[in-house]
């Protein structure tokens, strides 16, 4: 039977911590004989990430959580011990960038100086003010002689138009997907066309507005539970099932 074993692994000083854990996963699954198309399906995986797992092959595997939670799931069925070689893999996960550093301390910069307007603008402006107040003063002097007619009496007199009154309207809220995890781990939130909302190591509780609809993948997603509106949360599956979970307006809530 083909076990897809060709060429033995050559290990060196110089190969990287993810091809030696590709080379020791191929090694154990050759000697218990056993197929890798078998056991990626045995696993709930595809037989090519199996196989870029094994050829440590950066072009098609995904994020550093999701190779380390595959490793470990497939080490776990071939009982093999891995985690000394997980180990530094798990360097490269979570790095959160530093802040830039501040600017250096110094005498802060006194603020330019405006010229001083010429004279003339003065006076155009005492000028203009004084017009103005006059014009005040005449239309105060016609409105208090134009109050004495019958027609400015009734016109004062007529009480005030109520304001008409808009009809309360109600309005339905969007549905909404809640995730929530009590331990860190990698999770991924994508519209329905495929574009990423969330991407990053999630710890906590987040709301997110389902609108056309949201994919949800998740390196545990035995760790992180999903809630549709106010219903109640579920995991969004075992620890082997990392695959994409889908909330839309009649999809229903994921099971565990």
């Amino acid at each position: 039977m083909d076990l897809n074993a060709g060429p033995e692994p050559q290990e060196s000083d110089t190969s990287s911590p993810l091809e030696r854990l590709g080379a020791t996963l191929r090694q154990a699954r050759l000697q218990r004989g056993i197929d890798r198309a078998a056991l990626a399906a045995q696993l709930h995986m595809g037989d090519e990430q199996l196989q870029a797992l094994e050829e440590a092959d950066t072009t098609r595997l995904p994020e550093p959580v999701f190779v380390i939670a595959q490793a470990r799931r497939v080490a776990l069925a071939l009982g093999v011990e891995v985690d000394g070689l997980i180990a530094p893999l798990k360097q490269g996960v979570g790095v959160i960038k530093p802040a830039p550093a501040p600017l250096a301390p110094g005498r802060p910069k006194s603020p330019a100086r405006l010229p001083a307007p010429p004279a003339w603008i003065g006076a155009l402006v005492l000028l203009l003010g004084l017009t103005g107040a006059g014009l005040w003063g005449w239309t105060l002097m016609q409105r208090r002689s134009g109050d004495s007619s019958p027609s400015a009496t009734a016109t004062a007199a007529a009480p005030a138009p109520a304001p008409a009154r808009i009809p309360a309207t109600t309005t339905n809220n969007p549905r909404s997907l809640t995730l929530t995890s009590a331990e860190p781990s990698w999770v991924t939130v994508e519209t329905a066309a495929g574009k990423i909302v969330y991407e990053g190591l999630f710890n906590g509780s987040r709301r997110f507005p389902i609108g056309n609809g949201l994919k949800v993948r998740a390196g545990r997603p035995d760790l992180v539970r999903a809630s549709l509106d106010a219903g109640a949360g579920k995991p969004l599956g075992t620890i082997d099932q990392i695959n994409w979970v889908s909330f839309g307006a009649a999809a229903p809530a994921p099971q565990p």
